[in-house]
């Protein structure tokens, strides 16, 4: 009897051991891709004003936007120069017309600064009673700089700057203006003088030779040292 009760038994558990599902192993997480960000539009670079068709003249400054001349107010003039020739590298505010400028004339002084101190435009009191425009100045080389353009004839305009040699200042006259080129004296070093239909230009030279070359060149109201 109890040989068939094990019998039995083991009959059971053999069937209950069968009927059990093998253990399923867990899913491997699928890998979940994230969604790459759309490119952004390509920012457009702001074009840098250029100083293309300024003139330097005698009598001011010439942009695209307005003739400006000397004795025209500050916010009269300095939206056609930011227009032109982008934000200054420096604006003084209004100081003392005794400043790093020289003895400007008029006792305040508004000094714009463009392609890192190349041009200089200076504003202050020295005509009326309201900061107004009574100076440029070409002060170093640049390329990105208008130069000075005098007007010989009618028609006829002629453009010099910092760097030009004398021989080439000599050059560019002939027909109408009129220059006169001084060795200077222990004060005051070789400089020339311009004359054309404008009120004409100052400037200082590295000699009187024809070799010898423009340093300096400005229109309006000097500042003394």
């Amino acid at each position: 009897m109890r040989t068939r009760w094990l019998l039995v038994a083991t009959l059971l558990l053999t069937a209950c051991s069968d009927d059990r599902e093998p253990p399923r192993a867990a899913p491997a997480p699928s890998a979940v891709t994230s969604p790459s960000a759309a490119p952004g539009p390509t920012p457009t670079p702001t074009p840098t004003p250029t100083a293309q068709a300024v003139r330097l003249t005698g009598d001011g400054i010439d942009t695209p936007q307005a003739v400006t001349t000397f004795g025209q107010t500050f916010d009269e003039v300095q939206p056609a120069l930011v227009a032109a020739f982008g934000e200054p590298s420096k604006d003084t505010g209004v100081v003392s017309s005794f400043s790093e400028y020289g003895t400007c004339p008029g006792s305040k002084l508004r000094a714009l600064e463009f392609y890192g101190g190349a041009l200089n435009v200076l504003f202050g009191d020295a005509v009326g009673p309201g900061i107004t425009m009574y100076q440029w100045a070409l002060v170093e080389p640049s390329e990105d700089t208008p130069k000075a353009s005098a007007l010989i004839g009618d028609v006829t305009t002629y453009e010099f700057g910092v760097g030009d040699t004398v021989a080439e200042l000599k050059a560019g006259v002939q027909g109408g203006a009129e220059l006169e080129v001084s060795p200077g004296d222990e004060v005051f070093g070789p400089s020339f003088t311009l004359m054309d239909q404008s009120a004409g230009f100052f400037g200082f030279l590295t000699g009187t030779t024809d070799a010898d070359a423009v340093e300096f060149v400005q229109a309006g109201e000097a500042c003394g040292e």
